[in-house]
């Protein structure tokens, strides 16, 4: 949406109930909008205080109000996992992205007529939501989309806030306006900058660019003082509010069902009482009606109305036709049939238009190879809150919103158009003996925003996580800076800062404007998805930590961490301590290089095929692997040595070791890479552990 479009849209918001609504005070009030909302300047005082007499002239301040609506879903995960089973978790995840993406939208379009409802919203996405309402209606909205949750999905949380606003804040900021007068500009920000106690905490608010920490004082106060600003204040609104139900409205209400000494518990959460009991498909269910939405809605989202009688005769809330028709399966359909976007060997398919999406995670793990592995891939994006917090206007904020959701969806399903391709598996349901079908071997549970959520087969899944981040940061770069004016990284300091490997690799040196992580984790299929989903959340809080470390010099790029699980008993408590105690991290000799960029996972993965390609015996590279883990104390001498002493009994296995291994990763004291002072890692344990889950590129 332009400038132009969100000007009529904030006109008619200020005019909501005004006495005059004459087509000339309209005409006026709406040059005076579109002023304020194309302004590029940083104005001093003088033409700020302008600004506002201007628009005075033309609305009186209390006249010159607008509300923000922002909120969305919490404790997500709490809803969507709430159950172990894959159709249950795929149902709560689309109620809750339909609730966002339509219901709460239409709340707009109900209340302000179709056209202003629809011009007011200014994003609604990946579970937020934010949008323009006029001052007087902007507490009533906001509870109304809290209810509409609550109705929909009956134990999901939300919150919603409002803020009445100035039409000048929607360009500037927060301000202080008394008596029609501007309080606080940059000149007095400048006189307590120039106190040595006030600036510390000024530049706590007012922040540095990270790769340019001194940049000037004014630079700061007028990247901070934009619409931006608001959103920021409404964010710590919504998080306020859902800490302190009373605030910021009326006091919130949570759902609960109270477990009666007499109840069955519903076995799908576990939480709450069973309210039906019977034949779901093939298995026995005792459901809540919480639960029984999330299953009927996971069915119908797998095109098997077929099977959902056993909730229609017994419930009476209906899925809308809206929420199957925008399904990820029915986008994917839609995908695939542009050759173009997916790979030769899939355009060429002839199941490619035929094939069902996959019903549970055993039928996605039948493609793996080793079989019976799935991958989950968990990636968000970073610096995306200092990024919005920095947009001058709505419109801004809006193009930058869709252009991160558009790139996140784009990225997966190129992703899968590439690496994924129909599998034929056993019809489990079927009651012909022996009865096949095609199915596409993964499940998108969420692409909202900027992050994702997906299972796919256990030894594709590095490649595609691989392929998201590279199609992810490439795309939003080029689209960010073709929207323009926004406040970037600078120039790289340092090129190879973040980059320990000299191999070639699919992710080229540029710039990325915003990068993403992910934590990926490989395991069998019998493992919990509640299991899975915890180990990749602690994956992915470390690679984001990892990638903010070198926002310090310019880089803005993702990283990745992984981890392949054999068997549950691996982690038990978790992945960080089980790495302190198995592979030294924390240590001076430390097993594992984990987190990588994305560049030094893709070579990585590199070096993995080329040592497969060269058929190095693997049995020498478990022995070395072994050597690392008997060696005593800190020192690497021994491990060194065995590598050596490798390479002299094998001549062609040392050159394969030399080519990409050595020259590649450590030069000095293969297989080890000095870090910090007195400190080593190496990655191979990290190459071994994925050493089976690597296949050959076809």
């Amino acid at each position: 949406m332009t400038e132009t479009s969100f000007a009529q849209a904030v006109t008619a918001c200020l005019l909501w109930g005004a006495a005059d609504r004459s087509s000339a005070h309209e005409g006026r009030v709406r040059a005076v909008v579109e002023q304020v909302l194309g302004d590029n300047a940083d104005p001093d005082r003088a033409q700020l205080q302008a600004r506002l007499d201007q628009i005075h002239a033309v609305l009186p301040e209390d006249q010159a109000q607008i509300a923000l609506v922002m909120g969305g879903a919490t404790k997500i995960k709490g809803y969507v996992f709430e159950s172990p089973k894959l159709p249950e978790i795929r149902g709560a995840s689309a109620l809750l992205d339909w609730v966002n993406e339509d219901a709460v939208p239409q709340l707009w379009a109900g209340r302000l007529g179709e056209e202003l409802g629809q011009a007011c919203v200014i994003y609604a996405s990946g579970g937020g939501f934010l949008a323009f309402a006029p001052a007087a209606l902007g507490e009533e909205l906001a509870a109304a989309a809290e209810r509409c949750y609550t109705t929909t999905t009956l134990t999901a949380n939300s919150v919603f806030v409002t803020h009445t606003v100035h039409l000048l804040e929607l360009r500037y900021g927060q301000l202080a306006i008394r008596d029609g007068a501007i309080a606080f500009w940059v000149e007095e920000f400048l006189q307590q900058w120039s106190q040595n106690e006030l600036q510390k905490r000024l530049a706590t608010y007012y922040y540095a660019q990270p790769a340019d920490p001194v940049d000037a004082p004014e630079q700061r106060f007028f990247r901070r003082k934009t619409f931006g600003e608001l959103v920021t204040l409404l964010a710590t609104m919504t998080t306020r509010r859902r800490e302190e139900r009373s605030f910021g409205g009326d006091t919130r209400s949570i759902p609960h069902y109270p477990i009666l000494p007499w109840a069955e518990k519903c076995d799908s959460s576990d939480l709450r009482p069973a309210v039906w009991s019977g034949m779901v498909v093939d298995e026995e269910r005792k459901l809540s009606e919480p639960s029984a939405r999330k299953r009927y809605v996971g069915q119908l989202l797998k095109r098997d109305a077929a099977h959902t009688r056993w909730y229609t005769d017994t419930f009476a809330w209906r899925a809308p036709d809206a929420l199957a028709e925008r399904s990820w399966e029915a986008q994917w359909r839609a995908f695939v049939q542009n050759p173009a976007h997916v790979s030769a060997q899939l355009a060429q398919h002839p199941q490619a238009q035929r094939a069902t999406a996959a019903s549970d995670v055993q039928e996605i793990a039948q493609a793996s190879r080793p079989d019976g592995f799935i991958g989950v891939i968990y990636a968000d994006g970073n610096n995306v809150g200092r990024l919005i917090a920095t947009l001058t206007t709505p419109a801004r904020y809006q193009a930058v919103s869709a252009t991160l959701s558009a790139a996140a969806k784009t990225a997966v399903f190129h992703a899968l158009g590439r690496h994924v391709v129909p599998i034929e598996i056993d019809d489990l349901r079927s009651a012909t003996p022996g009865q096949k079908k095609w199915v596409y071997p993964f499940e998108i549970l969420t692409i909202g925003g900027d992050d994702l959520f997906i299972i796919v087969p256990g030894s594709k899944a590095l490649e595609i996580a691989e392929a998201i981040s590279a199609s992810f940061e490439q795309c939003i770069a080029e689209r960010l800076r073709a929207i323009g004016d926004l406040n970037g990284p600078s120039a790289i300091t340092d090129d190879l800062y973040s980059h320990r490997s000299k191999a070639a690799s699919a992710h080229e040196p540029f710039e990325p404007l915003v990068g993403l992580s992910a934590g990926v984790i490989i395991a069998p299929e019998t493992t919990p998805i509640f299991f899975l989903r915890d180990l990749v959340e602690e994956l992915l809080k470390s690679a984001k930590k990892k990638a903010k470390q070198h926002t310090a010099h310019g880089f803005y790029g993702g990283a990745v961490d992984f981890m392949v699980l054999k068997s549950i008993s691996m982690v038990t408590d978790n992945i960080q301590s089980f790495r302190r105690q198995a592979l030294g991290m924390g240590g001076d000799r430390r097993l594992t290089a984990r987190p990588y960029t994305w560049r030094e996972f893709s070579a990585l993965i590199t070096t993995v095929r080329a040592l497969q390609d060269e058929q190095v015996p693997r049995s020498q590279l478990y022995r070395l692997r072994r050597m690392l883990d008997e060696q005593p104390g800190e020192t690497i001498v021994t491990s060194v040595m065995e590598y050596f002493y490798t390479c002299a009994r094998n001549e062609r296995m040392a050159g394969v070791l030399k080519t990409h291994v050595q020259e590649r990763w450590c030069e000095s004291l293969p297989p080890w890479r000095a870090v910090e002072a007195g400190a080593w890692e190496t990655i191979w344990a990290d190459m071994l552990e994925i050493y089976d889950m690597v296949k050959d590129q076809q």
